[in-house]
């Protein structure tokens, strides 16, 4: 069995060891941390959509649903509430886990190639 403290992924926030704490507070992370939230919202939202047309359809209860989008929007909003305010089944925390190096990498690149570009323009002035 996997523990989540094995990932450093507490239950309440985020953590990465080998990444610099400052980066999940950059707006990229944070958007990445939005999209991930909104994967896994979509998924359980799907699947529980799915769980309950099986059911219906087993039933013969679904040949007259006059209110099948507001039963469909009422789980899509149980599914985004769910993931936002508790955190969900945790999926989101393992997307983003594993894509946050990316983002880190990119970032740090980012700095050094424009350190270097720094570096070269005074060399060129001075």
């Amino acid at each position: 069995m996997i523990s989540s403290s094995m990932y450093g992924i507490s239950s309440t926030k985020i953590i990465n060891t080998n990444i610099n704490p400052d980066v999940h507070k950059t707006e990229d992370a944070i958007k990445l941390k939005e999209t991930c939230q909104q994967f896994e919202s979509i998924l359980w939202s799907k699947l529980w959509k799915d769980m309950k047309q099986s059911a219906m359809s087993i039933s013969g209860a679904d040949k007259e649903r006059p209110y099948k989008q507001m039963e469909d929007l009422s789980l899509e909003m149980a599914s985004e509430d769910l993931v936002t305010s508790s955190g969900g089944a945790g999926l989101w925390k393992m997307l983003y886990d594993s894509m946050i190096g990316k983002l880190a990498a990119d970032q740090e690149a980012e700095a050094l190639k424009e350190a270097n570009n720094e570096a070269a323009k005074i060399d060129i002035e001075g």
